[in-house]
Formats: structure tokens, sequence, C-alpha cells
């Protein structure tokens, strides 16, 4: 009797499997997460670790999982670990409400738990399961390691319900080597499983307070002068919340203690896990010989991570697909602090540098995408990070704050951050929260074109009988007009000019203009987006106006302009000169960075005796713009790109030298490995040259693994290629990524 009872129970535990059976495939699916979503609630994952010294050992712990249900039903827990069908479920009964452990055999499918439901009560439940953590996610080190749970990571580690929307509480207990500092995400506030965190190592520690603040600071950098730099960034952090809660009205949401760990070599800028916000260190501790760029640069990583505790942390996407909305966002808001941080920066410009620039730079291409896509399943949400999200997406929503006007959208931006706190947004509930404060405005519409579909306006000026005639078109043929404002200035040789506001809500637009302008200078202020040409006569004058140019904004979208219409073919290369005459003058950093690299853009289209001589016309432009900041930017290009034999003569000496204070090691790791590649036959005296000099374990592993790529051997290059190809070989992603450029090297192009 007692075995066909047991039948019978495993006979009714396999119907209640089936249910499951036909959409349990790997990942997490949008189905799977909704059902989970409509009857689990109040998750806490009480989890413990067990970090061993040795790096080649398996991480283990123990999770006690606590979670109510709707209704009685079978748990579907994610993970990608090995496990028994071991799982304990915890009861408490009687009056005294003691604990009883009852053991449970559960079923492992396709990376899933399911536990059956003959112990599960509607209500509070809790569950025990040990688990092995796989090292997909653990970044370990000789003494130190960190987790990169996000997007779709955390069930790699522990069992969990990984999926947005399912926000937990983490209790978290580490076991870690004596001596090891410890660093986890907030405890207080509920989580998404890919905003959780924790690092363990032999960390070096700063604690500081700001406004009363308390802050907290884990590295590994020695250098005194780096480590220096921390105070500053404490600083910075403070003011990034400070704007942040006046901008939102909502306090810091995450308030306890805002925690960072600085680490080597981290595979992105920052992860903004609340209370352990990662960092990379190279982006943190600049060099002495640090530009304004890179100084702006930092304070944008740290305000972006910064505005991530509300726009990510406190309000998170309810699905995958929608994780590109946190990431728009906070740009959208770094950019903002960024400008009252650096007062003497003309905001606009570098807004226009650090976003609008680079997003054009892919969305021309026909890499481009829609800034919203579609995702069915949690395996798939790493694809979505790329440079149209982060930057076209700030573009996008300064657009429409000009539209609905700032006052406007930030009391939008605050009701939807007060009405979803410590919750989940669709950005379809965003969109209606923004339609509610913007009266006459069509807030969905906007949207769809600039968010969902993929690609960018091309517009086109010119004067024909008497008008300015502005014409926008499509390039996938689609019939898209992109609404937008922005300026066009029209110039006479008698010194009158005209400045038209166009506010695109339409294909073609006409402005009455009686006599025939001789300059058109469209997206005047920057403000449009697009590819704006000219027709061929008005295109090849506009180089001449650079050095008449005198407002900084004006100029910068002058140059942009120039170029994109040099790509177009509208101009001719022989503008170089115009560019060389206009950079002996410029003395502002952003631009000046931005004219170099378009002079070597000119120079790598040129055949290549041509490309030769432009890189001496370049090295020149060193005795007459004598600036610190064109110098750094003119030799760090050349010594990554030059051909020229004199250039590359002059090169190698301030390799040999090694004493150019404009120069970090890591420049110099650069110049070698260029070195290496062009002059082949003294590759191996170059490279054991440098390797010599580097003074850390640290660079001495990156030089090693990236100068792989200077081998003259094409058979030996594409072997390293397909090294790189498996995910366990590239696991440093910087380096890797430094690999493959250098990989694509213009020297082993076929010629």
């Amino acid at each position: 009797m007692k075995n066909i009872k047991t039948l019978l129970t495993a006979a009714l535990c396999m119907v209640a499997f089936c249910a499951y059976a036909q959409q349990l495939t790997k990942g997490v699916s949008k189905e799977l997460a909704a059902q989970r979503k409509a009857n689990i609630s109040n998750v806490i994952y009480d989890l413990t670790f067990h970090i061993p010294g040795n790096p080649q050992q398996k991480i283990t712990g123990k999770n006690v999982i606590t979670f109510d249900l709707k209704e009685k039903a079978d748990v579907v827990l994610d993970f990608q670990g090995e496990f028994d069908g071991n799982c304990t479920v915890i009861i408490r009964k009687g009056k005294n409400k003691k604990e009883k452990r009852k053991p449970v055999i559960a079923t492992y499918q396709n990376e899933h738990i399911i536990i059956p439901n003959k112990l599960l009560v509607p209500g509070t439940n809790r569950v025990e399961l040990n688990f092995t953590a796989t090292d997909k996610a653990l970044n370990r080190h000789q003494d130190y390691m960190y987790t990169l749970f996000v997007p779709d990571n955390a069930r790699s580690c522990f069992h969990c319900f990984d999926q947005p929307d399912l926000r937990a509480r983490y209790l978290t207990d580490i076991k870690a080597p004596a001596g090891w500092k410890t660093m986890t995400s907030d405890p207080c506030c509920p989580l998404p499983t890919s905003l959780y965190s924790f690092v363990a190592g032999n960390f070096y520690e700063k604690i500081g307070t700001r406004d009363g603040r308390p802050m907290r600071a884990l590295y590994l950098e020695t250098d005194p002068d780096k480590v220096n730099q921390i105070d500053n960034v404490f600083d910075e952090v403070a003011a990034s919340l400070k704007w942040m809660e006046g901008y939102t009205g909502i306090a810091n949401p995450f308030g306890t203690e805002y925690g960072m760990v600085i680490l080597p070599n981290f595979q992105f800028g920052g992860q903004e896990n609340p209370g352990a916000i990662q960092f990379n260190d190279r982006r943190i501790f600049l060099d002495k010989n640090a530009t304004q760029e890179d100084k702006l640069t930092r304070t944008e990583l740290i305000a972006h991570m910064t505005a991530h505790l509300w726009f990510g942390d406190l309000v998170a996407p309810e699905w995958f697909e929608d994780l590109w909305a946190e990431e728009l966002m906070a740009n959208f808001m770094a950019s903002k602090i960024t400008r009252r941080q650096f007062r003497g920066v003309d905001r606009d410009l570098n807004f226009l540098r650090t976003y609008q620039a680079r997003a054009i730079a892919i969305d021309r291409t026909e890499g481009t995408h829609a800034i919203a896509q579609e995702i069915s399943n949690i395996d798939h949400a790493s694809l979505l990070y790329d440079d149209i999200i982060y930057d076209k997406g700030p573009v996008m929503m300064r657009m429409l704050e000009n539209i609905m006007e700032a006052p406007v959208l930030q009391k939008a931006l605050q009701n939807y951050l007060a009405d979803n706190a410590y919750g989940n947004a669709s950005w379809d509930k965003f969109i209606q929260t923004l339609e509610k404060e913007a009266s006459g405005i069509s807030v969905r519409q906007y949207m769809d074109v600039w968010g969902k579909e993929k690609g960018l306006p091309h517009i086109h000026t010119s004067y024909r009988n008497g008008q300015i005639v502005v014409s926008q078109s499509d390039p996938y043929g689609r019939g898209i007009c992109w609404p937008q404002k922005f300026e066009i200035r029209l110039i006479h040789e008698l010194g009158s000019s005209k400045v038209l506001t166009v506010n695109m809500t339409k294909p073609t637009m006409t402005f009455k203009c009686s006599t025939r302008p001789d300059y058109i200078i469209p997206n005047y202020d920057g403000r449009g987006y697009g590819i704006f040409t000219l027709d061929d006569d008005y295109a090849k004058k506009l180089p001449m106006r650079l050095i008449t140019t005198h407002n900084d904004l004006h100029r910068y979208c002058l140059l942009q302009t120039i170029h994109e219409n040099y790509l177009q073919g509208k101009i001719p290369p022989s503008h170089f000169g115009e560019l060389y005459r206009f950079m002996m003058k410029e003395k502002n950093p952003l631009i000046m960075s931005t004219g170099v690299d378009q002079m070597f853009k000119i120079s790598t289209d040129m055949p290549m005796s041509s490309r030769k001589t432009l890189e001496l016309c370049i090295m020149d432009l060193l005795g007459e713009n004598k600036s610190k900041e064109c110098r750094q930017y003119i030799l760090n290009k050349l010594a990554a790109n030059a051909v020229s034999p004199e250039v590359l003569d002059k090169i190698q000496k301030m390799f040999d030298a090694h004493n150019d204070p404009a120069f970090s090691e890591r420049d110099y790791m650069n110049m070698a490995y260029r070195l290496a590649i062009v002059r082949p036959e003294r590759r191996e005296e170059i490279l054991s040259k440098e390797r010599g000099r580097l003074m850390t374990q640290e660079l001495k592993d990156e030089f090693d693994f990236v100068s792989r790529v200077c081998n003259p051997s094409a058979e030996a290059r594409t072997q390293l290629f397909n090294e790189l190809l498996k995910p366990e070989n590239r696991k440093q992603e910087g380096w890797g990524l430094q690999t493959l450029r250098l990989l694509n090297s213009d020297v082993y192009e076929p010629q």
C-alpha cells in the first residue's frame, strides 16, 4: 500500500510538472516571468557564501528563500549550476510555530528547479537549498573577487527568480579568507536580481562623509597620487546625489551608505548595484597628464551611476527589453549633472561631443537599429547594450525636453518615480506619465518614431527660387518624418546674417529668402539629429567658415557638418588645408580632439604616398598649436596609427626615451604595439623593452595578452582570433577589445 501511495504521489507531481515542461526553455521566457509575478511576492534571499582563497576551488553556499504565494502552486526557480534534486521546505506548525524541516525531491529541467506544491501553502513559504556556484558571473583573482549579475547571470551563482519585476531583499553572510574585506548591495530595500552584488578581497579601504552622507570605497591601487583622488570622487558623488535629490524631489532612495569598489580591468565603466557600485579603476584613477576630456568622462560616469539609484534601481524596468530606458535616463541625467560641475565648459558642446557624435557614428551605418528592441527570453538581454542605447537615447530625451519644456518634463519624471518607487514600470507606463503632463503634445507618436525606428533622417537644405527649402528623407524608404527643432544660419558676404528656426513636423519646409545667401550653415545650434547636407556649391564653401566662427558651440557644429558632407562626397579631401589652418589657432580641447580625428580620417582615406605626407603635416602642427591638449591628441593618434617612416622614427625616439610627461605607461604600451606591428624585424626588441619597464603584474599580464597580436604570421593571428571567439579566453573584456582592434590594424589589410 505504501508503494502504491508513493507512486500515485509521484504521478500527480508529474502531471503538475508537465504544465511547466511546455514553457521551461533555457533562460527565462516572458510567459514564465508573467506567471511567477502573478503568484509570487515578498521574496527574501538569505544567502551564505563560502569563498576559498584559492580561485581554482569552487564557491559553495546555502540559500534560504522566503516568499509568499497567492495560490498553492509549484514553484520554479532559475539555476544554471548542478542540482542533485535535494530541497528542504521549512514549515512552521502548532501554537508555538515550531519549525519543521521537510525534505522534498525537486526536478531540474533546462536550468530550472521545479519545487512541487505538496508542502507549499498560500501565504509565506521558506525553502532551503545548497549550491555550488558556476564561474560565469564570478570574476575571481588571486586575492579578490567580484560578481557581475547584470543582466541575467544571478542564476549562474544561486537559485533565484531571475527576472527584474520580482524584486527581493538580500541577507548576505560571506565566509571569506582572514583579512579580506567585503561589500554587498543594500540589504534594506528590494532589488532585482541583476542589481544584487557582493565583492570580497584583500582590498584597501577609505571611508568618508559628505553632507552627512557616509561613503566607503574599496580599491587595490597603490599609487598615492591616484589614491588621493578618492576624495575628489567622494566630492563628485555628493554633488551628483544633491543634484538628483533636487531634480527628482526624492531623497537618496538607498541612503544607508554610498559604497563603491574600484576594480582593475572591470568590464564596463561601472555597474550601479546600490550599496556596492562597481567602477573601472582606469576611469576613476586618472593619470597626471589627464586631459579635460578625461576629467569630464569621469564626472559623467560617476553622475551616470548615481542617477541610476533613481532610474534603474528605485524604479526598474518590468522586462529586459526595457533595460535601455534606464540607461538613456541615467545618461540624460548625467549630462545635466556634469554641466553643473564643469561650469567653464560649454554644456551643449559637451553634450554633442559625448552623446550625439557617438550615436550618429553608428546610426549612419548598416549596424544601426532602433533604441527599443523586443526580446522574448532573458538569454538575449545582453545583446541590447551599445552606443545607440547609451548615446542616442539621451539625444531623444533632450529633443523631447525641448518640445515639452524643461519644467514640464521634470514634473512628469518626478511623478513617474513617485508612482513606481521600489517597483517596476514598463516603457508604456513611462510614456503614459509623460503624456499626462505634456498637454497638446503627442509624446507617444514622438517616442515611436525616435525610439522604435532604426536609422536617422537625411536633412538637405538648398536655395530655390527665393526660398530656403529644407527637406527630410528616410534612407530606408519607410516615409518616416522625425520631428525635431534646429536652427539654420544664412550668411551674406556683406556681413548680414539671419538665423532660421526650423520646427520640422513634415518632410519639406520652406522659408522665404529674397536674396541668395553666400553661405548656408545647417544645424547651426546642434539641436538637430541627422545627416545634414547642402548642395555641392554651398557644401564646398563650409570649411572656409571655420576660422571666422568664434562661438565654440557653433564652431563645433560646423566642424561636424563639414565632416558629414565630406563623408557624403560633397566636400573634397583638400579641405584638410582648412582644417590645418583652423587647428593652428584652436584653443578648446573638446574641439581639438574632434579636429584631430577628422584630419586622421582624411589621411587614412588617401593613397599611401599622400597619407604619409599628411601625417607629416599633422606632426608639423605641433609647432603651430603648442597647447598641452593638442600635443597629447596628436602624438597619441600618431603613435597608434602612423605609417610614415619619418613619423615612425620620431615615435620610436619618444618610445626609446620613455620620458615624455604627455604619455602614461599605457600610452607607451600602445606605442609598442604599433611599432612592433609596422616594424616586425624589431618586434621582439620593442616588446621586450616595454615589458621590462612595466612596474605592476597587472600591466604585465595585460601586455602579455595583447602583444600576441603583433605576431607577423597571419596564421598565428588567425589562431588568436579563433581563441577569442571562446568566452573563457576573453574574460578581461578590455584586453579582448584592444586585441580585436589591433587584429584589424590597417597594416594587416591586403595591399
